[in-house]
């Protein structure tokens, strides 16, 4: 325990916190409302990732009224699970592509030879044979041994829009909740939520920090000054994945006062957590 000043009670250290995480804690029942409103709230979230995660972030926030963090499920690779070509025209082609959790990706495609649907279905069975149900990297592969023709452009093609799918989420991450931590005692100081507020916004360094502070656990509590990034060093920040499938995973998190409830915040999380990525499995986002 220790004493921040002579008028102040005493308080617990942060490996008080730590042994209460490790040894003593027991998960907190959730309300029946509670549970209601966030499976109301989820079910109701925009069917894109961007308003999915925007939503997940401010009802999490709302739940354990601390602020909250949420990273878009990504892979690592994109898994291929289905690629069909359709003819619009002699030279132009629908290009349709099922990745794994049942994400669509369509685009239409100017090619520089013409083809039947006759030919595109012969295709389209040839390169569903060669990268179905593979990574992008074997997609990478085929096309760097393809001879020229319709069949490497095409593939270059696949390889663009999975580039896009790969990229495109790296760095989407929302935060909502830094209202709640201004009702904190510990953050009655302008400069401590500044700090976090800081943290919170530097969107590339949050999504490195995040993967950092996760690693391969399904969850993580970091209290105090076990925090590698000094700004966040006087909270504690509580993490769980989620996402569509086991492959396409993002981070939620909680950040708020080392004195957090636990045991009420770590249920509230993952319960989150399983409504975001029950519904994002059902949606294919």
């Amino acid at each position: 325990m220790t004493q921040p000043h002579t008028s102040a009670g005493r308080v617990p250290t942060d490996s008080g916190y730590r042994y209460f995480v490790d040894f003593l804690m027991d998960l907190e029942p959730i309300p029946d409302r509670v549970k209601a409103y966030i499976q109301d709230e989820v079910r109701t979230a925009p069917a894109d990732v961007e308003g999915m995660v925007e939503r997940v972030a401010m009802t999490l926030a709302e739940v354990t009224r601390n602020a909250s963090v949420a990273s878009a499920p990504q892979g690592a690779l994109a898994r291929i699970k289905h690629v069909d070509l359709v003819s619009l025209e002699p030279k132009e082609v629908l290009l349709i592509l099922l990745l794994e959790g049942n994400l669509l990706r369509q685009q239409v495609v100017n090619t520089t030879q013409p083809a039947t649907q006759a030919q595109l279905t012969r295709l389209a069975a040839r390169l569903n044979a060669s990268i179905a149900g593979r990574a992008s990297d074997e997609a990478r592969r085929h096309y760097e041994s393809a001879p020229l023709g319709l069949e490497k452009e095409l593939l270059g093609r696949v390889i663009a829009v999975l580039d896009v799918y790969e990229k495109g989420s790296e760095n989407l991450v929302v935060h909502d909740g830094v209202r709640n931590l201004l009702r904190q005692p510990e953050f009655a100081e302008s400069s401590r939520v500044h700090q976090v507020l800081e943290v919170l916004e530097e969107t590339r360094y949050l999504t490195v920090l995040l993967r950092q502070l996760i690693g391969d656990s399904d969850l993580q509590i970091v209290i105090g000054s076990e925090n590698t990034s000094s700004r966040l060093q006087g909270c504690a920040v509580v993490l769980t994945s989620y996402g569509p499938s086991e492959r396409l995973k993002g981070v939620l998190g909680v950040v708020g006062p080392t004195r957090m409830a636990y045991s009420q915040t770590v249920a509230r999380l993952q319960a989150v957590a399983r409504s975001a990525s029950d519904r994002m499995a059902e949606l294919g986002v």
